[in-house]
């Protein structure tokens, strides 16, 4: 009786380990995940001024990123997530005196932005405030992507911040990153918006 008593329980045993082994988790997936800004397009985009109702057209053709590129590894990534894009000012453009626009995200996955989503911040001193700005967006988005599949974000760019004084006409490349936080990991992007000499819209 003992030994079948034994038995018994090994054959009870065997299909809860196969079943635990089976199925892989989210935090698998994220592991084998990662993160890309893609699909950059050339053109003479006409830009809201996020948080009114102007527009401002490219006088020459601006290069800007459209999707963020979720590509997933083995097993299906299935969860809440906090999205978090940031441009930062353009590197060796010294503006002292006034202000320019800098890049924000206007709709991101077919969303209009709100102001509570975003925010702009210049520099300052004494108590005025110049150069261009730093613009964050965050929102919390529900992702779900197949196991081998990508998923792919549309992302549609505004001009953020008031400009003060003449547009500003230099060759200007502002840094973008991306930060999507699962609870298991961050997956980051990176990539950048460049704006010729002529466009006229900083």
């Amino acid at each position: 009786m003992q030994r079948r008593t034994v038995l018994k329980g090994a054959a009870w045993s065997v299909p809860v380990i196969a079943a635990a082994v089976a199925a892989p988790s989210a935090a698998a997936s994220v592991n084998n995940a990662a993160l890309q800004l893609t699909t950059p397009v050339t053109s003479l985009l006409a830009l809201r001024v996020l948080d009114s109702s102007s527009t401002l057209t490219a006088g020459v053709a601006i290069t800007v990123p459209t999707n963020l590129s979720l590509i997933n590894g083995a097993g299906a990534l299935t969860g809440n997530a906090t999205v978090t894009v940031t441009v930062g000012r353009p590197s060796g453009i010294n503006v002292t005196v006034g202000r320019a626009h800098g890049f924000g995200v206007d709709r991101f996955d077919g969303i209009a932005s709100t102001a509570g989503q975003r925010s702009a911040t210049y520099q300052s001193a004494l108590g005025s405030q110049y150069g261009f700005p730093i613009t964050q967006f965050t929102t919390t988005r529900s992702i779900s992507v197949a196991s081998g599949g990508t998923l792919n974000i549309p992302i549609v760019w505004g001009l953020a911040g008031s400009r003060t004084g003449i547009p500003i006409n230099v060759l200007a490349t502002f840094p973008v990153s991306v930060n999507v936080v699962f609870p298991q990991r961050t997956l980051s992007a990176a990539g950048s918006i460049l704006v010729p000499v002529g466009a006229g819209i900083l």
